[in-house]
């Protein structure tokens, strides 16, 4: 791997550019950059221009406001109270799963994937590198230090509204019509103070959260996907296609990988997805499965593959249960995906805060390792 090109494309990508926020004129910046240096390497290289929404965090603030209403409609409609409300959760899980629902309705604005493929004259399988290249906001909710917390706290919202739900079905049956004490109104209004403060807690971190320059969030990864494009064109696979995408807005809840996947179709046998994240120092790993309400395994394919060549890059395996990376949706929809990241010790998230994620704190034989290590899993799978 080319460790001073690697250098280069970070202090561009994240030195150069102040932030890389997704839908801003940096972020477009930066796929200009990503684009002209994959040209090198193939013709066949393209911007995919997209539209997004601003933020995730206001459209679920909005789903969380929305059981006041389901608690208000209670008091006169009880059953359409909790029809209704069970109508908001059905749609909150299939939006936090990735599907746009409430997404479609919000203001969009113009963001971009860059998509490059090195073309096998006889291919038989398909590898898909992914790396997002948008920078996120540092705020509460992003900072590494929130990361161990944030599924605890995301079963506390998913919990409070099963109850809020549950006390409308039981006024609804008058179960404690007689009561003394009106248990279901009791639980009722915790669970709507627990998701309004939920609500307000997540709209307070996206207004006061600012554009950081995301040097190993993620100009890392996407140095790693650089330098593949070159490695594979100097040692090509000569009977599978490598793609290199390079994704946008994936700070808008996978906003890029969601169109990515959209536009294609993927035989779930014969396409591996291997997405680098965050690999800008500590020791690397790869993660056996994600999801911060239920766990999705990765490919076990691709796994066993991980833990071959782990010993040369003294890489371990993982479970994250933090916000998902974009490896995500591949595996949630059935197909063979995998990520890797980096870490500063064993049980914690990379040692640098969102705040000082800089160039000056990238280690950059971390960086140059993922490359090589993302390389040998791809080599290893292909050789299979």
């Amino acid at each position: 791997m080319n460790m001073a090109q690697m250098r280069r494309d970070i202090e561009y990508l994240a030195g150069n550019l102040a932030h890389r926020g997704a839908s801003t004129q940096s972020e477009r910046a930066a796929a200009d950059y990503i684009r002209e240096r994959l040209l090198a390497y193939t013709g066949d290289t393209e911007v995919d221009d997209f539209f997004a929404i601003e933020s995730p965090w206001f459209m679920f603030a909005s789903y969380y406001a929305e059981f006041l209403v389901v608690a208000l409609l209670a008091f006169w409609w009880p059953w359409l109270s909790f029809a209704y409300g069970l109508l908001v959760f059905v749609l909150y899980m299939a939006e936090f799963s990735g599907y746009r629902i409430l997404a479609h309705l919000l203001p969009q604005y113009e963001t971009q994937n860059v998509v490059a493929r090195i073309l096998a004259p006889n291919p038989k399988r398909l590898f898909v590198v992914t790396a997002h290249y948008d920078s996120p906001k540092y705020s509460a909710i992003t900072s590494p230090q929130a990361q161990p917390w944030l599924r605890l706290l995301h079963l506390a919202v998913v919990f409070s509204m099963i109850v809020v739900l549950i006390s409308c079905a039981a006024e609804a049956m008058g179960l404690f019509a007689d009561a003394h004490l009106r248990i279901d109104l009791v639980l009722r209004w915790t669970g709507v103070t627990v998701l309004l403060c939920a609500a307000a807690a997540l709209a307070s971190c996206e207004i006061s959260g600012e554009f950081v320059r995301g040097a190993s969030d993620n100009a890392s990864g996407v140095a790693v996907l650089l330098a593949l494009a070159e490695r594979f064109t100097e040692e090509p696979l000569h009977d599978a296609d490598v793609w290199l995408v390079a994704t946008g807005s994936k700070e808008t809840w996978l906003s890029g990988m969601r169109r990515f996947m959209s536009g294609h179709v993927f035989d779930k046998e014969t396409a591996f997805f291997l997405n680098v994240d965050r690999v800008g120092a500590g020791n690397l790993f790869f993660v056996t499965g994600e999801g911060m309400l239920h766990l999705v395994s990765s490919s076990r394919e691709m796994v066993a593959a991980a833990e071959a060549e782990a010993g040369a890059f003294g890489a371990s395996a993982l479970r994250w249960r933090g916000l998902p990376s974009d490896a995500f949706l591949p595996i949630a929809r059935g197909l063979k995906a995998l990520s890797i990241t980096a870490m500063g010790g064993r049980d914690t998230r990379v040692d640098i805060d969102d705040d000082e994620d800089r160039p000056g704190g990238i280690d950059y034989s971390t960086v140059t390792h993922a490359g090589a290590y993302a390389e040998a899993i791809i080599r290893r799978i292909a050789a299979a």
